[in-house]
């Protein structure tokens, strides 16, 4: 190959991927240096630049102007008589510009050369492959296409020669894919240039995913008028999305599902028919949740704390009521659907049936007094004392006792009266329950033994 035909293969390569002229010649600069150092032990002063006009590359050593070129020294002198075919008014001591040829190197210089050059080449293209994706983080990519499956990973060829990674932790659930199939990712990171690894890091398990696919499908989120306001996801089994609308008039729901369900569909369809339940946002955490836990019915959801073994810290969690029939629907296949519904509003969810809730509940029941059965208590102050939030028995004795003074009618006397009642009607509340679990736990033990002696006689 004739020696700028070389040269002009290599410049193909580099305008095919987009490098610029600049990254060209300093690739080449490098390249040439490196040849030179491997042909001759010692780099030579060289200039690589492009001719105008042409648009040729011209590649040109610097070399001394002697009467004689010394032994070995060919690549860095220049005998008078040649020198002045390349500038007519040189003289000895004078520097001119030799034009270089590749094929003048050996062939190990040749290979160092290219070497050099594509390496160069290469990361010129892995800085902008940085500078064109670092701003479409996020984005679902377009014409990608799937290079080669391996077990935890897969190669992706984005838009027809960039390459990219969808790492295992990153797939779909369920989702299978051969050489050449198209895929729909998210671009979640781009890798900075010195990693050798694929630089486009792809997504199928984001969130964002959900999140684009539908901006695609509503043209109603990108103009503002309705959003997703969050999103939990199990990817590849079910997600659910709470979603609202900055205008009345438009039902927020109603514009992500679609006619006749048609936008929601399409999304899960390319998501391999993942199930996707929408909600309508709300700021009510209780509401929100009993929303997601459909279909099951929440009879009654409420806020505890509860202590986290793994942070050895109190968090707060939410307690939701069901019907008994109803537990495995909103406990959901493999616990996804209260999982879900506990990341939508960042509690975890603890559920109780109707039957379980009743029985924990019953003893508080009995032992709560109505701030209206102290005696001393006549309609009037217990509407204040209620209104005031002293309405049980208890209140009152754990009140702030200045506090409870504020209300109309509860002077010192009366203060002390009403603290005396509570503690008294309270401790014989105790004593009734107590009386009365003992009472239970008695005839239960009996029955337990009554079965146990049918059971014998049987045998």
């Amino acid at each position: 190959m004739a020696d700028f035909e070389r040269v002009d293969a290599l410049a193909g390569l580099v305008r095919e991927k987009g490098v610029n002229r600049e990254i060209l010649l300093r690739s080449l600069h490098a390249g040439l240096a490196k040849a030179s150092l491997r042909e001759y032990g010692e780099e030579q002063d060289i200039k690589v630049a492009w001719e105008k006009g042409s648009g040729d590359i011209r590649m040109e050593a610097l070399k001394t102007v002697v009467e004689k070129v010394g032994r070995r020294k060919s690549h860095v002198e220049i005998e008078l008589k040649k020198a002045r075919k390349l500038d007519k008014n040189c003289e000895v001591g004078d520097e001119v510009a030799v034009p270089i040829k590749i094929t003048d190197f050996g062939r190990a210089a040749v290979n160092e050369f290219r070497s050099e050059f594509l390496l160069l080449v290469k990361s010129a293209e892995r800085n902008q492959v940085w500078k064109e994706y670092e701003d479409r983080i996020g984005s679902i990519l377009a014409r990608c296409r799937v290079q080669q499956v391996y077990r935890n990973r897969i190669l992706v060829q984005v838009a027809g020669s960039i390459e990219a990674v969808v790492p295992s932790d990153e797939r779909s659930r369920g989702e299978r894919y051969d050489q050449g199939d198209s895929i729909t990712p998210v671009l979640i990171r781009v890798e900075r240039p010195e990693s050798l690894e694929p630089q486009l890091v792809l997504s199928r398990a984001t969130p964002d995913l959900v999140k684009r696919l539908f901006e695609r499908e509503a043209p109603e989120i990108e103009e503002g008028i309705v959003n997703i306001k969050v999103i939990a996801r199990e990817p590849g089994v079910r997600s659910k999305i709470a979603v609202s609308s900055t205008d009345l008039r438009i039902d927020a729901v109603g514009a992500f599902v679609g006619v006749k369900g048609t936008r929601v569909q399409s999304v899960m369809r390319e998501l391999n028919g993942e199930r996707i339940d929408i909600l309508p946002w709300t700021l009510d955490k209780h509401v929100l949740a009993s929303q997601a836990l459909a279909p099951a019915t929440v009879l009654n959801m409420e806020s505890e704390q509860s202590f986290n073994r793994e942070t050895g810290e109190m968090e707060d969690i939410l307690v939701a009521v069901v019907p008994d029939d109803q537990l495995s629907l909103a406990i959901g296949r493999n616990g996804h659907n209260v999982r879900l519904a506990g990341q939508l509003v960042q509690r975890r969810i603890d559920l109780k049936t109707q039957s379980q809730w009743q029985e924990e509940n019953r003893w508080v029941d009995m032992l709560r007094v109505d701030v209206s059965e102290l005696p001393s208590v006549n309609e009037k102050l217990a509407s204040r004392l209620s209104l005031a939030g002293y309405d049980s028995a208890q209140h009152i004795i754990d009140s702030n006792r200045d506090k409870l003074q504020e209300v109309q009618g509860v002077g010192p006397v009366k203060l002390t009266q009403l603290l005396k009642e509570a503690a008294d009607i309270v401790h014989e509340r105790v004593h009734q329950v107590e009386v009365a679990k003992k009472l239970e736990q008695n005839n239960s033990s009996e029955s337990d033994k009554e079965a146990e002696e049918v059971t014998d006689n049987k045998e």
